[in-house]
């Protein structure tokens, strides 16, 4: 059965431990008896939340033929491995084989980032609050008396509706 595997490694490791960690990996997978077809760095990104205190990371993506006996093994194996952070086997679409993939970086939506984005949404007409309605005063010289009495007869209708 073919599976993918997408897999972070942080970013504290250079490009060429990477390569390293890569041949890493590469080398657990066909020690379980499996073949890789495919086995790429996708690249650095932001992570969308930090994990163990690392923001950012280096994907790699690896698609290849295994045994489902074998994947227990694997999964076992990246989950000791130090130099991987998060790891996720899925089984493999046949459409996604040959399909080309791309890494989109996470913006979160209150962030400063995705303000800048809508800015050129915000270049719209801003649309006017409705103005509020002006009450009129019909006697200027209203005593506190008088005041309190049109409040209590406020009041009550609205009890009674």
């Amino acid at each position: 059965m073919k599976y993918e595997l997408l897999y972070i490694v942080p970013t504290q490791y250079t490009d060429a431990e990477v390569e390293t960690i890569k041949g890493t990996v590469a080398g657990l997978i066909e020690a379980s008896g499996s073949k890789i077809s495919r086995h790429e760095i996708l690249g650095k990104l932001k992570l969308a939340y930090p994990i163990k205190r690392v923001r950012h990371g280096s994907y790699v993506l690896a698609h290849f033929e295994a045994e489902p006996t074998a994947l227990a093994n694997i999964d076992r194996q990246l989950r000791l491995a130090t130099e991987v952070l998060r790891h996720q086997i899925v089984v493999l679409t046949p459409a996604a084989e040959a399909h080309p993939f791309q890494m989109i970086s996470y913006v979160a939506p209150l962030s400063e980032e995705a303000r800048a984005e809508e800015a050129p949404r915000s270049a719209r007409t801003p649309v006017a609050a409705a103005p509020a309605p002006v009450m009129k005063r019909e006697d200027p010289s209203i005593t506190m008396e008088e005041l309190d009495k049109k409040l209590d007869e406020i009041l009550e209708t609205d009890e009674n509706v």
